[in-house]
């Protein structure tokens, strides 16, 4: 049985990567009422939903992976759906999550920045966004980090 699960969930996968997103859907849905608990199944889900743009069942497939795996990569994907769900405050601190768990992990630093931004908050974001200059970025990301907090200080010295 454990095989079976096995080359079903490798096939699930071959469908999303060839974008065939209806056919892994019908059967991710399949399985998952038949492992309603299964991880995989509700991160495949997620991910389908994730492409689809229904972003409220993917966010409630990633919740559920979440109570069964920590992982930062698996709270990043969280706070994207949340965000992209306009979940601000849950996004920020499934972000916020992802970096208790991986505190090395640029991306998330970098969407606190932005998300602290948008709200007004120039001190919160200012922070993550100097703590994202520390990591090893690609040398025009810093680039366009410094031009935004540059922008910050001028803004603030003109109020």
């Amino acid at each position: 049985m454990e095989s079976n699960n096995l080359s079903r969930i490798d096939y699930i996968r071959e469908l999303i990567a060839d974008c065939r997103y209806d056919d892994a859907l019908e059967l991710l849905q399949i399985a998952s009422d038949e492992e309603p608990d299964n991880a995989d199944y509700n991160y495949e889900l997620a991910r389908v939903f994730m492409e689809l743009g229904n972003y409220p069942a993917a966010v409630s497939n990633l919740e559920l992976v979440t109570e069964k795996v920590r992982n930062h990569l698996i709270y990043y994907m969280l706070a994207e759906a949340y965000q992209a769900d306009e979940q601000t405050d849950k996004a920020i601190g499934a972000y916020l999550k992802c970096l208790m768990l991986s505190e090395k992990f640029p991306l998330a630093y970098k969407k606190l920045g932005v998300l602290f931004l948008s709200r007004g908050d120039k001190i919160s974001a200012k922070e993550y966004f100097e703590d994202y200059l520390k990591l090893d970025i690609p040398k025009d990301e810093k680039e366009q980090v410094r031009n935004i907090l540059n922008r910050i200080q001028k803004n603030d010295q003109k109020s």
